[in-house]
């Protein structure tokens, strides 16, 4: 009798224990399975809707970047020479105000000169490759750069450093100083770290 109970209770702690194992491994499942669907979410398409300006419907490709720069960036481009450069011109919407956004792709030889260039474009004070307005590859009524609305965003990929400034179409923006201004900034930044997603698309000599 003693054993029989014995074997019983063994076998009933079996069963428990195999319940509650069940139920560990499905809920790791379905937290896996939930952090696996947010991470897809992340990885899809930005959030805006991007389309090339019409006067630059392609992008634009020079070897000499020094010739599209400004500042302490134009000298180091002038002793460190780019393999080459791609630019285009976007425009988006947001909350109804029209948003022009310039990618720029500054192709250097290898990740560590591209490190160095990334680095000095966060500097301020350091100047800048220039945007496709201020550069002069699409004229904009009312606008001589992009820059002035202070919209930036950088990353490097590789040897690649993406560059994105800017603005509002001058009809959308605040004519005040201010909190208004800020709010504009609160738009262009956004707008330029969606725009870094679209380097690929510039820089269509690197692939």
């Amino acid at each position: 009798m003693q054993w029989g109970l014995r074997i019983l209770g063994l076998v009933g702690v079996a069963v428990i224990s195999g319940v509650v194992w069940y139920y560990v491994i499905d809920d790791g499942k379905q937290e896996n399975t939930a952090g696996d669907q947010g991470g897809t979410e992340q990885k899809a398409e930005g959030r805006y809707a991007f389309t090339p300006h019409p006067d630059m419907t392609s992008p634009a490709t020079d070897e000499n970047c020094a010739e599209h720069a400004y500042g302490r960036i134009r000298e180091h481009l002038q002793s460190t020479p780019c393999d080459h450069l791609s630019q285009q011109l976007f425009v988006t919407e947001v909350d109804g105000r029209t948003v022009y956004a310039s990618v720029s792709v500054v192709t250097m030889p290898d990740d560590e000169k591209a490190a160095e260039l990334r680095a000095l474009t966060d500097e301020d004070g350091s100047g800048n490759v220039n945007d496709v307005v201020r550069d002069r590859g699409v004229t904009i009524e009312g606008m001589d750069r992009l820059s002035a609305g202070g919209g930036y965003a950088a990353k490097q990929n590789g040897n690649e450093v993406v560059i994105v400034e800017a603005d509002l179409d001058p009809k959308d923006q605040s004519e005040t100083e201010g909190d208004q201004k800020k709010d504009e900034k609160n738009i262009l930044d956004p707008v330029c770290e969606d725009a870094l997603l679209l380097a690929q698309q510039v820089d269509t000599k690197s692939g």
